[in-house]
């Protein structure tokens, strides 16, 4: 989880500001999820949909564009770092806070949406390689299944989770620090088509 809160916060606006025409409240909500599955890394093979998630639709595929556009910057990410280990000077009343809004969120969460989502973390984690990356299938699917896992909710509860976990990690203090460590270029292309990733996942959004 302390990865994913820190993940969350190269997606803020410290980190690059939202593509041209973008308003921040319609694309920031997405991040936490986002950044939840960027925890696990990524490899080089086709995308191939498990036989456990729903068919292939429009959130699968901007997935798999998302997957494949962000992964030169998660090879950059040093996931054995001890910064995921912790989050320095957190508020725990915070954070329960924060781990209380997702936890809503999750039980509003379509049952075999969500169901899909532990699958592939589940598989992903038997795949971690030393540097903590997985394959990007794996990558892939974890994407696409919170892509559906966050369009089977309301936005608001999204968006109470991106402002809960916000507030644990402050953006200031976070993205300009992650994003010094990696390639701006590929920090960038990656923030893009995650933009374009949300667009998709908000249009299907009940």
């Amino acid at each position: 989880m302390v990865a994913a809160v820190a993940l969350c916060n190269l997606w803020l606006p410290a980190f690059v500001p939202p593509p041209a025409g973008q308003s921040l409240r319609h694309g920031v909500h997405m991040s936490t999820a986002v950044g939840a599955a960027a925890v696990l890394g990524a490899a080089t093979e086709a995308f191939a949909l498990p036989t456990y998630l729903p068919t292939y639709d429009k959130i699968d595929d901007a997935a798999t564009k998302l997957s494949a556009a962000s992964y030169p910057f998660l090879k950059e990410i040093d996931w054995t770092s001890p910064v995921y280990g912790s989050l320095p000077n957190a508020n725990p009343v915070k954070v329960l806070a924060a781990i209380n809004s997702a936890l809503v969120m999750g039980a509003s969460m379509d049952s075999a949406a969500l169901k899909a989502g532990v699958m592939a973390h589940a598989k992903a984690i038997g795949h971690v390689d030393s540097r903590g990356m997985i394959p990007l299938p794996d990558y892939t699917e974890i994407n696409a299944a919170i892509g559906h896992m966050v369009a089977s909710v309301p936005e608001g509860q999204v968006i109470d989770v991106f402002n809960a976990f916000s507030d644990v990690v402050k953006k200031e203090e976070v993205g300009a620090y992650m994003k010094s460590l990696v390639n701006s270029g590929d920090a960038e292309a990656a923030y893009q088509a995650f933009w374009e990733f949300k667009n998709v996942v908000a249009a299907a959004q009940r």
